[in-house]
């Protein structure tokens, strides 16, 4: 099943809310059992809609703690290149890809230590202009969101609808697509590779 229901979306929001919680308080709360709850995050961990837990840390308890909000406008056509340089970057927490071109990251340095980030990370060639602003306070609430919550088909970038397709490619790799067009596609794109290393 790859079709999210009310129970996932709640299972998703509770684990938001607190990652640490049992399987059995999460089976309280939607009315199902522990058992059912492990098999429903197990499955969402194969989706990759949950990637990870981790830890959230309070950086406002350590003396002496800079973060730094980076706003960089960059050139047209290297957007993404700012952001992926940004978001591999040693201290850099968060960052955000606009539409209009821009990428902001917040950057746990020094306004001083950011400006050296910057100059030594990123190129003239990519940047139109930037601005560093000092963190005062800063929260992060994790949601859902309201809108529909439908897994995107890898292949194809369409909706995956009922139970779509499901499949394991020699490596033991599972992809979940919407068809048994994209499920093609997936088997000839890793038999492909697997020809080219082979070689």
């Amino acid at each position: 099943m790859t079709q999210f229901d009310t129970i996932d979306q709640r299972i998703l929001e509770l684990l938001l809310a607190d990652g640490r919680r049992s399987f059995r308080d999460i089976a309280d709360d939607v009315g199902r059992s522990a058992p059912t709850i492990s098999n429903r995050v197990e499955r969402l961990e194969d989706l990759g809609v949950i990637e990870r837990f981790t830890v959230q840390v309070d950086r406002t308890q350590f003396a002496d703690d800079d973060a730094c909000l980076l706003t960089v406008e960059a050139r047209l056509g290297h957007a993404g290149d700012v952001f992926t340089t940004l978001r591999d970057a040693d201290d850099v927490e968060h960052v955000f890809h606009t539409a209009a071109s821009t990428v902001i990251a917040k950057v746990l340095l020094s306004p001083a230590e950011v400006q050296e980030l910057v100059t030594d990370v990123l190129t003239d060639d990519q940047v139109r202009n930037y601005h560093i602003e000092s963190v005062m306070e800063s929260a992060w609430q994790p949601q859902l969101g309201t809108g529909d919550l439908d897994l995107e088909c890898p292949i194809c970038g369409k909706p995956i609808a009922d139970d779509g397709e499901t499949v394991e490619v020699e490596s033991g790799d599972t992809y979940h697509v919407c068809c048994s067009s994209c499920a093609e596609d997936i088997v000839e794109q890793y038999e492909a590779l697997a020809r080219g290393t082979d070689e």
